[in-house]
């Protein structure tokens, strides 16, 4: 029995772009994880290596006027993150180029090959 191939469907255009919409928020959210991930990395070296041999514990240091630009800064990573995921995503990373139609190549002419005669026309020569 012959298989029924069938062509898989594709989904409505809203589903797929709301999808892609999705995963690109996903790319920007990674990229935060990361960020706060780099910064328990420096948080945990500071406290294993700086603070015990300088006994430094950032007393003095106040953090609230920093917020608004901390604030800043983590719109614009999960920003960034959203267009490359959705530059990624939607395909556009890899070029879809529009195919050109191929036109067909002009054939050159074959090359003549050197080949010895056909053994019957062969003369023997004398000595």
């Amino acid at each position: 029995m012959p298989s029924a191939q069938t062509k898989p469907s594709n989904p409505e255009p809203l589903k797929h772009w709301t999808m892609i919409v999705f995963e690109s928020l996903s790319v920007g959210i990674t990229a935060i994880l990361v960020i706060v991930g780099v910064a328990l990395l420096a948080v945990g070296v500071y406290v294993q290596v700086i603070w015990p041999l300088t006994e430094w514990d950032l007393t003095d240091l106040h953090l609230g006027a920093y917020r608004p630009t901390v604030h800043f800064f983590l719109l614009v990573i999960f920003m960034v993150g959203s267009l490359v995921g959705f530059w990624f995503i939607s395909g556009a990373a890899w070029g879809s180029k529009p195919e050109r139609s191929r036109s067909p190549q002009p054939r050159q002419p074959e090359r003549k090959r050197l080949t010895s005669p056909p053994p019957s026309r062969v003369r023997p020569t004398r000595p």
